[in-house]
This record gives structure tokens, sequence and C-alpha cells, in this order.
């Protein structure tokens, strides 16, 4: 008995490091990088191996992508801990997610949007679940966002549009994130009817 829970103990710990390790190479790589064969050759092991560790594709992809937004999660948490009116947060959200250190999450995770949003399984029940945590965090983090239901989506809104049109044209970040966060603050300051 102690011999099969060594086993699978064991097991769980290779599938944990390999998951890490599939992680980074999808931060490198972009989601493209999600063929079995070629992730199985980048870890010097074989797309058995992997469907061994994690069963199927699909569950190596929801595997892969739990751990790149735990980590990006984790990243972020601790940046904003006390509320921020809107469009503070808007302009930290926007200048953390132009860093070196974020990019790589930003671009992924809209990826997984993106095809989640065409219904390619299984980045359709990813993207849901992802906006969703994605919303939790912005409610818990801007003031007024649990009385107003449409700011965390716009939020939201915002800084996946523009993550994706700074991967189109690099710098326009700069360039829109002032203006779209006056419009916030401007929002905040007019008199509820």
């Amino acid at each position: 008995m102690v011999e099969i829970a060594d086993a699978a103990g064991e097991r769980d710990a290779r599938r944990f490091a390999l998951t890490d390790r599939l992680a980074d190479l999808v931060l490198s790589d972009g989601l493209g990088a999600m063929g079995l064969r070629g992730l199985a050759k980048a870890l010097d092991t074989s797309d058995r191996m992997l469907l061994y560790y994690f069963g199927t594709k699909d569950a190596l992809v929801v595997a892969v992508i739990g751990r790149i937004v735990a980590r990006l999660l984790d990243a972020t948490s601790s940046a904003a801990d006390e509320a921020s009116p809107p469009d503070v947060f808007l302009l930290r959200a926007l200048a953390m997610a132009q860093t070196r250190g974020i990019r790589p999450f930003m671009n992924v995770l809209s990826d997984v949007i993106a095809r989640g949003g065409q219904g390619e399984a299984p980045y359709d029940s990813l993207a849901s679940d992802l906006v969703s945590r994605w919303l939790d965090f912005i409610r818990a983090r801007v003031v007024g966002a649990d009385q107003d239901l449409s700011l965390a989506p716009a939020i939201l809104a915002i800084v996946e549009g523009v993550a994706l049109l700074e991967r189109a044209n690099p710098g326009s970040a700069a360039l829109v994130g002032p203006k779209l966060a006056g419009a916030l603050a401007i929002e905040r300051q007019r008199p509820k009817t």
C-alpha cells in the first residue's frame, strides 16, 4: 500500500513539475506551442508520457492555463490591496499589463479568451472561468464596483482591448490609457441620478 501511495505521490510531483515547465513554454511561445509533439520535444519527453501524466490533451491545456492564471493572480494580487477609484485602478492595471513580466500572461490569456469566444474546447470553459475570476478581482479592488455592476466589465474590456491593441501596435497603451482613465474619472465625478 505504501508503494502505491509513493508511486502516486511521485506521479503527482512529476505532473506538477511538468505543468510548471509547460506553463513556461506557453508564456514564452504562446498558445500555438500547445501541440503535444512540440511540447514533448521541448521537454525532452514523448507525447505518450505527457498523456500518461495528464490523461488527455484537454486536461493538459486546462492544467497549464490554470497554472498560468494562478501565477498571474499571485503576481498581481499584492499590487492593489486597497480599493482604488476606477480611473486610478485602470491606469495601474494598464501600466502593469505592459510590464515585461506581465505582458506574456496578458498575451496568452487574451488568446484563451479569443479561442473560447469561438467555442474552441477546452478554451470555451477556461475563458468563462477566467473572465469571472478577473471580474471578481476587479470588483474587490475598485471603489464602487459593487454598486455599479457595469464598472468591472468595462475595466476588463478596456484592459483586454488595450492589451490587444498594444500587441498589434506597440506604444498604443501609453497613448490611450490616460484618455480612457480620464473618461472613467469624469464618469465617477458625474452626479448620480
